[in-house]
């Protein structure tokens, strides 16, 4: 039987942040013929994976173009909606449909000055592309649903899904270890500087920040400038995960509540996955729904204390396993190849 050809069209990719990415192609290479476009130069990235699955990088769009008709996809495929005037118009020209996975930055009507442009152009891009019958389909996280209906996108388009993490390669019973970890890209966003104080009031402790790229160096800084309360690690390779993880007791992910574009973090879904108990910064009411019963929300830093102070229950990190398993590629690959095969 043919296999259904798929072509990614990505704009970061191998990016060390973006591992999500690499899990679901590798989830689904076995079941299509899959070929992987940049359309970013590897020297303009953060930090890019040592290793990961083949790709090209074409830049310009005529020959972004080429390398369609000669591959001659079924369907064309793009992560982040910020990409979607990009995709639509590749899409177009090639006749060839197209999908979408929208993350969590471009779902959210955040006031970080940032993401203004795409706020402005998003009302009319994802109407114009998302109506069209070269459109497949939008899969999203379902916080996300009403952001993709108040700029036009028809229901049936949406396609509500968890993020994406490889369970099995997380999914460990075993005993934790008992330090606090963070982890991700050092962003305003993210608000990291709440990690280091933390660290700082709980001196017993031990806690540990993994950072992926971007601004490093300042966190270190800030770090240095309070006493070095916490330690900053090199920057980990995803297959070097898990076993991170399992030296951990919590996972403390800090957020700014008033840029409110933290999302749906895969590492959290790992960490439930490894039998970390989680706590998450409650910056929305949907922070809740991901974490789910196996994890705890914070309102403040003194609230976060309290919680990591006591061991984190038998009962709740079952249920952690259970809520990390709503994110298993394998579990839901099914919303988005079942798209794909309408093509």
């Amino acid at each position: 039987m043919t296999k259904l050809r798929v072509m990614y069209i990505l704009w970061h990719y191998p990016q060390l942040s973006e591992q999500y990415i690499e899990t679901e192609i590798e989830a689904l290479s076995a079941e299509f013929d899959i070929r992987v476009i940049a359309r970013t130069a590897l020297q303009d990235y953060h930090a890019s994976y040592k290793t990961f699955l083949p790709f090209k990088t074409i830049v310009d769009a005529e020959s972004v173009l080429e390398e369609i008709r000669e591959f001659r996809p079924d369907v064309l495929h793009t992560h982040w909606l910020i990409n979607i005037a990009g995709l639509f118009e590749l899409s177009r020209r090639a006749a060839v449909p197209f999908t979408v996975r929208a993350h969590s930055f471009d779902t959210i009507d955040s006031p970080d000055p940032r993401m203004q442009p795409w706020l402005r152009r998003a009302k009319t891009q994802l109407r114009v592309a998302s109506r069209d019958d070269l459109c497949l389909g939008i899969v999203a996280f379902p916080f996300s649903r009403r952001f993709l209906q108040e700029r036009g996108v028809r229901s049936q388009k949406i396609h509500d899904c968890f993020p994406v993490i490889n369970y099995a390669r997380f999914f460990d019973p075993s005993p934790n270890g008992t330090a606090v970890m963070n982890t991700g890209a050092c962003i305003p966003k993210k608000k990291m500087a709440d990690f280091v104080k933390l660290g700082r009031s709980m001196p017993d402790q031990t806690f540990n920040l993994y950072p992926v790229s971007y601004n490093v160096e300042a966190i270190k800084r800030y770090n240095k400038r309070l006493g070095n309360p916490i330690n900053i690690r090199d920057t980990v390779e995803p297959y070097q995960m898990p076993a991170v993880y399992k030296r951990h007791r919590w996972l403390v992910y800090t957020a700014d509540p008033l840029r409110r574009n933290v999302g749906w973090p895969v590492s959290v879904a790992e960490a439930q996955a490894s039998g970390v108990g989680v706590l998450m910064a409650n910056i929305r009411p949907d922070v809740r729904e991901y974490v789910g019963e196996g994890g705890f929300v914070y309102d403040s830093l003194s609230e976060a204390r309290k919680i990591l102070r006591q061991p984190f229950p038998d009962e709740l990190r079952e249920k952690g396993f259970s809520q990390a398993r709503k994110s298993d590629i394998q579990e839901h690959k099914g919303i988005l190849t079942s798209i794909w095969a309408q093509s």
